[in-house]
């Protein structure tokens, strides 16, 4: 990894400042784009989920300068002041802010793209700045980890060449279908873009099937308070009475709707009625006797509601789970990622129970302003997890900022519930893949592989782009524009840039014409565009395909 030599011919290339894993992701994404790439990386910074950072972007082709700091002085060894585009990502947002105010002084027409994590300050900074585009790499990938956790696969409308479309499994997708789009059963990228599969791109959404509301409010407190004890107080309570209705019947020798009203004052300790001179001395006896029996039930009944009461009470203070959670989801680490997933939930109506070891974790106020139980433990344990309600959890999300540590945790969970449906999140892909296949564990995610196609995009100028998760795979949907000069103009027809398993062709627009979704076998020619489903390395080679050889200029665009 060498420092990034002099050279005064370095000009419209892109600046990549960080090394979180999602800027592993982006220079790999850039590289394959045919740009050439400087990354700053300092030497303090957290590397996110991967331990060698460096040596992977290294890999990916990218010229890599490590520093202290960044300064004017770093930025001029990166030659700022001749670059199309900056990405500065993976610092919290002070840093990130300096970063840029200092890289638009040297550069003003420079196209920022910055990883914030405030919205509102996002919102502000980015219309002070020049050519900005403000993204948080948890905000794109926390759809993808709640819909995982919900149904498996997301549902996506929007508008591509002309028309609007949805994406998503096929019992959720109605009228024509465009093209597949994955396949759910088969892990890795064998699943994405497949000739057959259950993800398909179609021209109508279907309603969501019903799933059991959240039970809040007076009506989530009374099912809540019948809780098993109160039930079997309550039944006993009942067979009582039917039996000391028979035996006032029968012993009593008074009529039935006598017989109720006395067994009703004697088991309810208001005596044995007005009546109880007219009842034999053994009869008035056996009402002793009920009046105890029911003495001891409505002692129970009265203890099983305080003792609900109380829990109630400090559980909403704590914060700890309270009665036996059913059909919701176990979110297990509350960093950055946890806390978004934990927000897209909420937003749904869908209960959740947190788990979180540090109680000073940025998600741990946040989960208790929505009123979300949480426990402060660790996951990776049985008791904490039966505590959580992983028995009657409908999902559990493992997004630590530790692979070995979700993937105990799924494991643990697995053991417990077979049947659960388990996501995890993990940066290593070799690993994930044995996850998948081997181990049988359930879905895995990652924010870099959701998030990375996003920054570049900015980073390009493609305004356009729509991202879709296929699994731990995403599939980019996008319009792109035969530039002059490039390799598809010279006679290549739109059907000749599909490539199986990477680049699908969805419609073709020739110039001064509507948008046809069956293309013709007509050669392409300068001004004509194409609207694709493209992996991430599909979409890489695409670009190469059409964007002239001496031109870096924006590559796609509607």
């Amino acid at each position: 990894m060498n420092p990034v030599a002099g050279d005064p011919a370095v000009h419209d290339h892109i600046i990549v400042i960080g090394s979180s894993s999602t800027a592993i992701r982006l220079v790999e994404e850039l590289e394959r784009a045919g740009e050439h790439v400087l990354v700053l990386v300092v030497d303090d910074e957290p590397v996110g989920a991967s331990a060698y950072p460096m040596h992977e972007m290294a890999e990916s082709g990218a010229q890599i300068l490590q520093v202290t700091g960044v300064r004017v002085p770093e930025l001029r060894r990166v030659y700022a002041e001749s670059a199309r585009a900056a990405v500065v990502l993976g610092f919290d947002d002070v840093i990130t802010t300096r970063i840029a105010l200092l890289l638009e002084e040297l550069n003003p027409d420079l196209r920022l793209v910055l990883e914030l994590s405030n919205p509102t300050f996002a919102n502000r900074l980015s219309t002070l700045l020049g050519e900005c585009t403000v993204l948080s790499s948890t905000q794109l990938a926390a759809p993808a980890f709640a819909t995982a956790a919900l149904t498996g696969s997301e549902l996506r409308t929007f508008e591509l060449a002309g028309r609007t479309v949805t994406a998503g499994s096929r019992d959720r997708v109605g009228g024509a279908t465009l093209a597949v789009l994955g396949d759910t059963r088969t892990a890795g990228i064998a699943g994405v873009l497949t000739e057959h599969g259950d993800l398909v791109l179609g021209t109508e959404a279907l309603p969501e099937p019903h799933r059991q509301a959240r039970q809040s409010g007076l009506w989530g407190a009374v099912v809540g308070l019948f809780d098993r004890r109160l039930r079997w107080v309550i039944t006993g309570l009942l067979v009582l009475m039917v039996g000391s209705v028979v035996y006032f019947r029968v012993v009593g020798q008074v009529t039935w709707l006598e017989a109720l009203y006395l067994a009703l004052t004697a088991a309810t300790l208001t005596g044995i009625g007005d009546t109880a001179e007219e009842l034999s001395l053994g009869t008035r006896f056996g009402g002793v006797v009920i009046q105890m029996v029911g003495l001891v039930l409505s002692s129970g009944i009265t203890a099983v509601i305080v003792d609900a009461l109380i829990k109630s009470r400090i559980g909403e203070l704590t914060g700890g789970v309270r009665g036996r959670p059913r059909h919701h989801v176990i979110l297990c680490g509350l960093g950055r990622i946890g806390t978004e997933v934990l927000n897209d939930l909420h937003r749904r109506g869908v209960p959740v129970v947190a788990i979180e070891r540090n109680r000073r974790a940025r998600g741990v106020l946040r989960a208790r302003q929505l009123k979300v139980p949480v426990l402060i433990a660790e996951s990776t344990d049985p008791a904490v997890l039966a505590q959580a309600g992983v028995a009657g959890a409908d999902a559990l999300l493992a997004l630590t900022d530790d692979d070995a540590a979700n993937l105990e945790i799924g494991l643990v969970a697995q053991v417990q519930r077979p049947d659960l449906r388990i996501v995890t999140r993990m940066f290593d892909h070799d690993l994930a893949g044995r996850v998948e296949n081997r181990l049988r564990l359930g879905a895995t995610r990652s924010v870099s592989m959701v998030a990375a196609p996003a920054f570049a995009a900015a980073a390009l100028g493609r305004r356009t782009e729509v991202i879709y998760s296929v699994g731990r795979r995403v599939v980019i949907f996008t319009e792109l524009q035969i530039r002059p000069g490039s390799t598809a103009e010279h006679g290549v027809r739109a059907v000749d840039l599909e490539t199986p398993g990477a680049v699908r062709l969805l419609a073709v627009q020739r110039r001064g014409e509507d948008w046809n979704w069956w293309p013709d076998a007509e050669p392409l020619v300068a001004g004509d565009k194409v609207a694709v489903a493209a992996t991430r390395s599909g979409l890489a080679s695409l670009l190469q395909q059409i964007k002239p050889g001496s031109d870096h200029s924006d590559d796609a665009h509607v």
